[in-house]
């Protein structure tokens, strides 16, 4: 028992009171972890639970620092507090990004837009909340080191604009790598034009994305297709054509293109009526499929189209083999979610689906959809 107390160091109260307040803190952050991280987490996609883990896992670091400086100042009178200091330092870093993390939560509700996906309201990023939120971040950035600067005792004027010093030639000499990635955000933003959730089809990939978040540097894109997470930085995502589904030129909606090859009706007539005669009757077989497959996909509520405006179809091409008809439609407004299922099912099936009402439609109407392949040998004499 003495052995242990011998192990108590001889504080002054203030000094116990300082060990009081930070272990009273880390138990606190400990408890309210969760609490904390569903206020700043708010509406972002992101593991909860292993960002809690993270964060109580930093509070027992601080705490078991702060144990052994007990022991070490008990243990020898000349210790100089490097442990407790450690601890100091994390928490500083600790207080730093929490700090942030909640202002930046309530400056995104003061400037940011509110929008609602899947019967949830969230706030997203707009030019302004992201200009003030820069310069927060920079703000925490620079009051986080200067609390490490003073816990270490290198508060003096020269090792004050030392370590500011270096940190501001670092900044320098990386700022091309960075730099333009968060210009390049801020422009994604100011357009007004691409949100998060918005459903994008980006030049030079063929697949449609939905767009969860633009940060800081990259763009975090969901593949509606295969069903993963995409990156792009912002500066290479803002240099290609990127066309913007969520955003229909009018209250039409998304017209898509389907095109079929259809066999030439056969008019070897003897006179010029009968092949009038037979032309008309192919052209009106042809108008009869297309007009069969928008009624049957007004009936089916899974086939997100305009009900209101009908398919168009023209004849685009005359080629060596076959007819080339094209077939436009017009689809309903994209809903705003960013779960992929929910939209693959309105783009793709929707097509899907069209196609296969074309393609019933055909076979009542007996008009073969596959391409012939003939050869016409003439033998000169």
């Amino acid at each position: 028992m003495s052995s242990l107390t011998s192990l108590i160091p001889e504080l002054s109260n203030i000094e116990w009171l300082a060990h009081a307040a930070i272990f009273t803190v880390n138990i606190v952050l400990f408890i309210f972890a969760r609490p904390l991280l569903n206020i700043v987490e708010s509406g972002k996609d992101s593991d909860g639970d292993a960002r809690i883990q993270i964060l109580r896992s930093l509070n027992i670091l601080v705490l078991v620092l702060q144990a052994i400086n007990i022991i070490m100042l008990g243990a020898d009178s000349d210790y100089e507090n490097y442990f407790i200091k450690a601890g100091l330092t994390l928490m500083a870093i600790y207080a730093g990004l929490l700090a942030y993390s909640i202002s930046s939560y309530f400056l995104r509700k003061k400037f940011g837009t509110e929008k609602e996906f899947d019967g949830h309201t969230v706030f997203i990023e707009t030019y302004s909340s992201r200009l003030v939120d820069i310069m927060l971040l920079v703000f925490s950035v620079i009051a986080t080191i200067y609390f490490m600067i003073l816990i270490w005792g290198a508060n003096s004027l020269l090792e004050t604009t030392g370590v500011f010093g270096i940190i501001a030639a670092f900044l320098a000499f990386t700022s091309n790598i960075w730099a333009p990635d968060i210009i390049s955000g801020l422009i994604i933003l100011n357009t007004q034009m691409l949100e998060d959730g918005d459903v994008v089809v980006i030049d030079g990939y063929k697949d449609e994305y939905v767009i969860n978040k633009v940060t800081f540097v990259y763009v975090i894109l969901y593949d509606i297709r295969n069903n993963h997470r995409t990156l792009i930085r912002n500066s290479r995502f803002i240099q290609s054509k990127i066309d913007n589904l969520s955003r229909v030129a009018s209250t039409e909606g998304i017209r898509k293109r389907l095109v079929y090859q259809i066999g030439y009706p056969d008019t070897d007539k003897a006179t010029g009526a009968e092949r009038e005669e037979a032309l008309n009757q192919f052209t009106q077989r042809i108008d009869k499929i297309f007009k069969k497959a928008f009624e049957a996909c007004c009936e089916n509520d899974h086939i997100k189209i305009n009900n209101h405006k009908e398919f168009e179809w023209a004849l685009t091409n005359t080629g060596n083999y076959a007819l080339e008809y094209t077939v436009w439609i017009y689809m309903e407004r994209l809903p705003n979610t960013k779960v992929t299922s929910t939209i693959r099912k309105h783009l793709m099936r929707t097509i899907y689906r069209v196609n296969e009402a074309i393609f019933t439609a055909a076979v009542i109407e007996n008009i073969d959809l596959s391409t012939p392949n003939r050869s016409d040998i003439k033998v000169l004499a």
